[in-house]
């Protein structure tokens, strides 16, 4: 089983969501040791997850922001899908801030086929 992470912002008013976003550069298994996340079983997967403040979601990004240039998403071809990523958090703690009430990070497992 792999895991992945998804990021997902609802808005302050209405609770809707209103992005969403798989950083792949985001490490799952540190991500999965935090102990604001909770185990969750969905459809027999396994996953964690919390709902967490704009400013503890920034935290996480400021915290893994390098490490989407670093090994193998160093390379061309991942920092053409990374940097564009990294531009819309920046926006999301940044110029949208105000847009956000609460984000939920979910580690999340998947079949990858390999084991």
């Amino acid at each position: 089983m792999a895991f992945s992470v998804r990021l997902t912002g609802f808005a302050v008013q209405s609770g809707k969501q209103i992005f969403r976003m798989e950083p792949p550069w985001w490490p799952a298994n540190v991500l999965r040791e935090d102990p604001r996340m909770k185990e969750t079983i969905e459809d027999g997967y396994l996953d964690f997850k919390a709902t967490l403040s704009a400013e503890e979601v920034r935290a996480i990004h400021e915290r893994f922001r390098q490490d989407g240039c670093r090994g193998v998403f160093g390379s061309e071809q991942w920092q053409a899908i990374i940097c564009p990523m990294i531009v819309e958090l920046d926006a999301v703690f940044c110029a949208r801030a105000a847009e956000f009430g609460e984000f939920e990070i979910c580690v999340f497992e998947w079949e990858s086929g390999l084991e």
